[in-house]
């Protein structure tokens, strides 16, 4: 508005000059007139600085600075990002670990597991093996008994018959035992 009313002093000034003068003479210097003009010059200029040039440097400063935040904002936050991502790398590789980890030690627990298993198995193999060996040495000793014991029943019977004349007890008796020492029990006990 300021600037508008220099603008149309100066253009009334100037028309005044070439009226009384009778014509405009640009190479003519007329020092009221140059002062105006200078005086004119200087108000607009100043008008200019503190209305137009001041708010726009200042504007163009706030804006560079808000630019300038916001590239420092952005740098830090992909520095963030970046920390983050290795970060999740890291645990990413610590649990692919653990996981291998876990899944070793359950590898070996099922091995040990199985191991044990087997050596149980074997040694209650054994021990029924050991058992049923006795158990079919006892049979077979009983069985031996039995059979001796029938041998010695036959014999008697068999010499009694045979010599029904008359032996003593113990001829009999030493006639048993020569009986019972004759039988080969060694080829009963392998069938």
């Amino acid at each position: 508005m300021l600037a508008l009313a220099l603008a149309q002093t100066t253009t009334t000034l100037v028309e005044a000059a070439a009226e009384s003068e009778g014509g405009i003479k640009i190479f003519e210097v007329d020092l009221g007139l140059f002062l105006w003009s200078l005086i004119t010059f200087l108000v607009l200029m100043l008008a200019l600085w503190k209305f137009a040039y001041t708010p726009l440097i200042n504007m163009a400063r706030a804006r560079q600075e808000g630019i300038n935040q916001a590239i420092t904002e952005a740098e830090r936050l992909r520095s963030d990002a970046e920390d983050l991502l290795t970060n999740y790398k890291q645990q990413l590789a610590e649990a692919r670990e653990e996981a291998a980890a876990i899944l070793d030690r359950a590898r070996k627990a099922g091995e040990n597991t199985k191991a044990e298993a087997l050596v149980q198995a074997r040694a209650e193999a054994e021990a029924t093996l050991a058992k049923a060996r006795k158990q079919i040495e006892r049979d077979t000793n009983q069985a031996l008994q039995q059979i001796r014991e029938e041998v010695a029943d036959l014999t008697v019977a068999a010499t009694a018959k045979v010599a029904r004349s008359g032996l003593s007890g113990e001829d009999q008796l030493r006639l048993i035992q020569e009986a019972i020492n004759e039988i080969d029990l060694s080829k009963v006990s392998e069938s």
